[in-house]
């Protein structure tokens, strides 16, 4: 996999954070300093969940020692699957004439962020688990971590001032790029394969 592709996964997937926390900003205003901690608990928990999705994605990947290379296609094709998987999943609350998500009430305390925290990185974990049968967590860990935390602090931050000021946003275009980085990614890990 591409160096590169450690910074468009974390633009990927901030974008669809970002809607998210701005659907919670503008239905329950959130104040910019409380904001700061939400977003920083919110990269955080999203990070932990990546790597341990690599974890998991290394730990079941298809291999034998003997042959390195007998299983690149088929653990290719999990990643493929996977991330094609993340990008309908995330694509499609905006798709139609359906209004855009609900959001959820992050002023109630701690437990309720690290609640939200953890369903909302659900996309990273299956993405990080197919991305975990191409690459190794152990040669990958600051390509992982530091984009990760960067871009999805900034982009939830960006989403709760966005909500506060109920700034117009086109999810539906802003969630196509975001499908669209995933597929370009996918497409390329089954070329190299």
């Amino acid at each position: 996999m591409y160096v590169i592709f450690f910074f468009i996964l974390p633009i990927a997937l901030g974008l669809g954070v970002m809607f998210l926390m701005r659907q919670c900003a503008e239905n329950m205003r959130i104040q910019l300093p409380s904001g700061l901690l939400i977003s920083g608990a919110l990269a955080v928990v999203h990070v932990a969940l990546f790597c341990v999705g690599m974890r998991v994605g290394n730990f079941l990947r298809f291999e034998v020692p003997e042959e390195p290379d007998a299983f690149v296609r088929a653990n290719a094709l999990v990643c493929v699957g996977l991330t094609l998987l993340v990008s309908v999943k995330m694509i499609w609350p905006y798709v139609g004439k359906k209004k855009a998500p609900i959001g959820f009430d992050l002023t109630k305390g701690f437990g309720g962020v690290f609640l939200f925290a953890i369903a909302s990185g659900i996309n990273g974990f299956l993405v990080a688990s197919g991305v975990g049968f191409v690459e190794s967590l152990s040669g990958n860990v600051h390509f992982v971590v530091w984009p990760l935390l960067a871009f999805t602090f900034v982009f939830s931050y960006l989403g709760i001032m966005f909500g506060r000021q109920q700034v117009p946003l086109r999810p539906r275009r802003w969630m196509a790029v975001s499908g669209l980085f995933l597929v370009a990614m996918a497409v390329s890990v089954l070329m190299k394969s």
